[in-house]
C-alpha cells in the first residue's frame, strides 16, 4: 500500500493556502514532473495544490464524491491538483478515486489539455501506476486538514 498526506501550506504563486498531497514521502507535484518530463519537460509537473478556500467538502472531493456540476469533476475524475497559476481548470491533473472495502484507489491519470487529439501532443499515463491507499489512514490524514481549516 501505498502511504498519503494531505497538508495545508501557503503558495507563494497563489498568495493563499493550498492543499498539497505527498504520495511515500514524496510531494505528489514532483512524482508527475518526472513522469511527465518524458512528453515535454518545460511544462512537465506545472501544478499547485488546490486552493483551500475552492474546495467546500474536502472529504467528499478527495473521495470522489463530487456533484455533477462541481467545477472539479471532469466526467467522473475529480481534479487532484490545479495549475500553478491559481486557476485550477487551467492545467488540471485529474485522477479517478475510487473506493473499494478498506482502500481507496487513484487511477487513470489524465492531463485533460493532452488527450489524443490535442494540438500540444498526447500524454499517456497509462504506465503511470494505480496508488492504493489504507482506506482509514486516507480519510484520517482529510479530517487532519480540514480541522485545520
Amino acid at each position: 500500500m501505498d502511504s498519503i498526506q494531505f497538508k495545508v501550506e501557503y503558495s507563494e504563486e497563489q498568495e493563499a493556502s493550498v492543499i498539497s498531497i505527498y504520495v511515500n514521502d514524496e510531494s505528489l507535484i514532483e512524482r508527475m514532473k518526472r513522469y511527465e518530463a518524458q512528453f515535454e519537460p518545460e511544462i512537465a509537473g506545472l501544478y499547485e495544490g488546490l486552493n483551500t478556500d475552492l474546495v467546500d467538502h474536502i472529504e467528499a472531493h478527495f473521495t470522489g464524491r463530487l456533484q455533477e456540476d462541481d467545477i472539479f469533476n471532469y466526467e467522473g475524475k475529480t481534479l487532484v491538483l490545479g495549475c500553478n497559476c491559481g486557476l485550477p481548470g487551467c492545467w488540471p491533473l485529474l485522477v479517478k478515486i475510487t473506493e473499494t472495502g478498506d482502500s481507496i484507489i487513484w487511477s487513470h491519470f489524465e492531463q485533460p489539455h493532452r488527450t489524443e487529439d490535442s494540438a500540444g501532443g498526447y500524454w499517456d499515463y497509462s504506465n503511470f501506476p494505480p496508488l492504493h491507499f489504507h482506506k482509514r489512514e486516507y480519510i484520517e490524514q482529510l479530517n487532519n486538514i480540514s480541522r485545520s481549516d
